[in-house]
Formats: structure tokens, sequence, C-alpha cells
């Protein structure tokens, strides 16, 4: 589906009796999202650095090796913690912060690797291992995206082309600038949620679609 709106019209004297007529173009479409997305945050709190890296690594090495899901912007951060009594800073130790951006266009597939580490979490058995994963929601996946802004493109040059032509007076394209503009959603269905148990992953968020906008600058020349 896609639809059209005008602004910024503006027609510029030239000489003789050549103008310039320039003004903007905005397309839209509503594309089906794709692909499932999610954050997952792994931490572990303890005053020693051994334990935490031994412990954020077991999880590091399963998530590297399983490829079920698209990782992406994987990072560890390690931190020292205190807290505050009589308005003095007490160390109480460290915090190691392992996070990834998770994707699939099959939920279940992220439900199946979220349940691994979970199992992985539960079986270690320590209060001071957690995991949270966040804004569980249907997105569209880089590679649609970029095949439906090219098809945009094409139907923008299209339209000028056509558009010049049923004009009164002759004009030629005398150029475009095209801006894609963000995406947004028509519907989302997030949620967060500390993950302790496989129950977590019962909550299944449907599948939306997307509207997409792609801006265009047009200038002709008539006579």
């Amino acid at each position: 589906m896609r639809s059209f709106l005008f602004s910024s019209f503006v027609i510029i004297p030239s000489i003789l009796c050549s103008y310039e007529l320039e003004f903007n173009k905005s397309f839209y479409k509503s594309i089906e999202n794709d692909n499932v997305h999610t954050n997952l945050t792994i931490s572990v709190d303890s005053k020693e650095i051994d334990f935490i890296n031994e412990k954020v690594e077991f999880f590091q090495d399963f998530i590297e090796e399983d490829k079920s899901v698209l990782k992406k912007n994987g990072s560890y951060n390690l931190m020292p913690t205190y807290n505050y009594k009589n308005n003095t800073k007490h160390f109480t130790g460290y915090k190691g912060t392992l996070t990834y951006s998770l994707e699939t266009p099959k939920y279940e597939k992220l439900n199946q690797f979220m349940t691994q580490i979970i199992d992985i979490k539960n079986n270690m058995n320590l209060n001071n291992v957690k995991l949270s994963i966040s804004n569980i929601e249907w997105i569209v996946s880089k590679e649609l995206y970029t095949k439906n802004i090219d098809l945009m493109r094409i139907d923008s040059i299209s339209w000028i082309k056509d558009y010049a032509k049923n004009l009164p007076d002759s004009c030629d394209v005398k150029a475009i600038s095209i801006n894609e503009g963000y995406s947004y959603s028509n519907q989302r269905h997030n949620k967060n949620v500390m993950m302790e148990s496989r129950a977590s992953m019962n909550i299944i968020p449907s599948q939306s679609k997307q509207s997409i906008v792609l801006n265009t600058n047009y200038k002709l020349e008539c006579k």
C-alpha cells in the first residue's frame, strides 16, 4: 500500500519565459515485519574477577557456537560496584555484563535458543548470575528494508518522468534528491522480562506491519 504527499511547491522565474519548478513529495509503503528481535543481557556479580569471567565465558562460548539465531552487537563490560553508607563510598565487588542483540525470522528458534540459555543459568543455581530479555518485537530486516527502499527510489524516478510529460509546458527534470526516512511501526508488542524460567517465553508477540517513507525533492526546468 502506497500513499503520496506534496509539500514545498515553489515556482522560480528564470530568464525570458523559462522557469524552474521545485517541490517535495513523500512516498509511503507498508510492509510486514519479517524478523523477531530482542536484546539479551547476562550479568554476574562477585568480588572475584576470575569467577565473573569464568561464568561469562561459559555463556559466551554457547552463544557464539549456536547458529540458530543471528547475534549482533555483542559486548562485555566489567565494572566495580559500590554502596554508600554515611555518605561514604564502599567497594562491594565487580559486575560483569554480557549483552547481545538477537534476531531471527522464526520465533520458535528464538524461543528454543532462550530456553537453552535459561537452562544453563538454572543449572548454575547461583543468585548472582542473572538473565534478562527486553523488547521482544517484530521488525523489518535490513535486507527487506533495503529491497523496498530501492524499489521506492525507482518508483519516485518513474513518477516524476510521467508527471513532467503531463505538464502544460515543456519541462525537463533538472535534479532529483532522495532521502530515505525512518521506518515506524503501526503496531508494537514489547515486553521486558527478568528471565528466571521457561514460562517467561510463553507470550508470543503478534506480527505486525511497518511503514517506510521516502522523501524526494524534485527540480524541473520549464519553458
